[in-house]
């Protein structure tokens, strides 16, 4: 089965574009910077203008594992790809943080679930990424989404073999403290029909 493991950096934030609340907020306009692809213990980066090429891998996985892909992801890709093709790729996607809402009840984040399990975290503050690709800085956004990339694989595989998760609860965006969840991912082949 082949895996692959994506993410992507957008070139603005939902504040930039005035999307304040959470009705406004259209993932669809926030733009590609740059997408990442994590396969075989390698990182590929595809820029805006390199979406064909992002397509046909994408195409060629038997799986996709992100965080939020679901909820985000997707709909940053909707202006660039066939809404079909959208569809296609849920299909066969396993969403880290729409499996873990499922037995949680709250959103966790890559950054958190990272910190508590394994010991990595984020290399940069999320909400300078775009700012930083717009200045140019292009080759620190790819470091980043690498590392993103690189602890994305390495939560999917805690998940498999590990088959719990600490992780921070939340109430309405508020803290409640640390909780422990367990997790059947070894199953997941047979859940996704692959």
């Amino acid at each position: 089965m082949k895996i692959i493991f994506f993410d992507l950096e957008t070139q603005y934030l939902f504040k930039e574009l005035n999307m304040i609340s959470n009705v406004d907020r259209d993932p669809s306009k926030l733009k590609i910077a740059i997408a990442g692809v994590r396969m075989d213990g390698n990182s590929i980066f595809f820029n805006e203008n390199q979406i064909t090429e992002l397509i046909q891998c994408l195409k060629d996985a038997d799986l996709i594992v992100g965080h939020n892909l679901l909820r985000f992801d997707y709909f940053v890709l909707q202006p660039y790809i066939n809404k079909n093709f959208i569809e296609s790729l849920k299909s066969k996607t396993f969403d880290i943080m729409f499996e873990l809402e499922k037995v949680t009840g709250c959103w966790t984040s890559l950054d958190d679930l990272g910190k508590r399990n394994l010991g990595m975290t984020k290399t940069i503050d999320t909400l300078k990424i775009p700012k930083m690709w717009r200045d140019g800085q292009h080759q620190e956004v790819k470091d980043y989404l690498s590392n993103d990339l690189i602890m994305t694989e390495a939560i999917f595989n805690h998940g498999k073999d590990v088959g719990k998760f600490k992780y921070e609860y939340k109430e309405y965006g508020i803290s409640k403290g640390q909780r422990e969840v367990i997790i059947d991912w070894k199953n997941m082949k047979a859940k996704k029909g692959l």
